[in-house]
């Protein structure tokens, strides 16, 4: 255990600039959305924009930014916050791969560490990480709504947003596990960045498509965006907990798959 806080300590060394600028940037994100959301009620330009919209489009729209509760929990339903976070998931996650690359890995394994503690070492940078950045979203959004909230607008519950922050983070979660499973087999970090990218891209694709086309319904199951579904919930559905629960199964089953093959393989 103390070999794997050694670890993670020295990771968080590394890229405590970039983490530290993450969470920042997801602060400020959510504060200043927050307060734009509060200048446009103000200003009346919520009921201007949506009385532009035809009828058969504002029930789907005002669940996006075209209200204050939308704009109070856009950075949880956006596509691009998504991208952002699982783009840092998966850097995190394809520390492995580049450590063989760097020949890092020489030095480590000539004391007496046990392979299976440099993944757990990802795996508890994952869960750090994934938290430290959603958690600062969450501050962010808490203290923007209880600054910014103008006078006459309807903030969405703390329930709401508690669950949108964390269905979000199984989703990180899920991908960081995948991105450590291809890790485990690959020699350069490089390919499980291009590798989980483009599984990422695509398995985004097939679940947006999915949602419209209802014969492509099985295939979309077996995205992990499937079960990501923030524009339901804005709309007034209840969580699925289902959903955060086969999440979590994909990180544990990935991560325990990573450790069994990086124990396994050639380095």
């Amino acid at each position: 255990m103390n070999r794997v806080a050694a670890l993670v300590v020295h990771s968080l060394r590394r890229r405590r600039a970039f983490l530290l600028t993450v969470a920042s940037v997801l602060f400020l994100f959510q504060f200043l959305l927050i307060g734009a959301g509060r200048a446009l009620h103000k200003s009346g330009m919520f009921t201007q924009m949506s009385s532009f919209l035809p009828d058969f489009m504002q029930g789907f729209v005002s669940v996006g930014a075209m209200s204050f509760r939308g704009m109070v929990t856009f950075g949880y339903s956006h596509p691009i916050v998504e991208v952002f976070l699982i783009a840092m998931a998966i850097s995190i996650a394809g520390e492995p791969a580049g450590e063989i690359d760097s020949k890092f890995i020489d030095l480590v394994m000539a004391r007496p560490v046990m392979r299976t503690s440099m993944i757990a070492r990802s795996v508890v940078l994952l869960l750090l990480c994934t938290i430290g950045a959603v958690g600062s979203m969450l501050c962010g959004t808490f203290i923007g709504v209880r600054m910014l909230t103008p006078e006459g607008a309807a903030p969405p519950s703390p329930r709401l947003i508690l669950e949108l922050a964390l269905n979000l983070a199984a989703l990180v979660l899920a991908w960081g596990a995948i991105a450590l499973w291809v890790a485990a087999m690959s020699k350069r970090q490089t390919t499980v960045s291009a590798v989980c990218g483009l599984a990422a891209f695509i398995t985004f694709v097939v679940d947006y498509v999915g949602r419209l086309w209802t014969s492509l319904g099985r295939v979309a199951s077996l995205s992990p965006f499937h079960y990501y579904s923030p524009f339901q919930m804005l709309g007034g559905a209840a969580m699925v907990w289902m959903d955060v629960v086969v999440l979590l199964a994909v990180f544990i089953v990935c991560s325990t798959a990573a450790m069994v093959l990086y124990a396994r393989r050639d380095l």
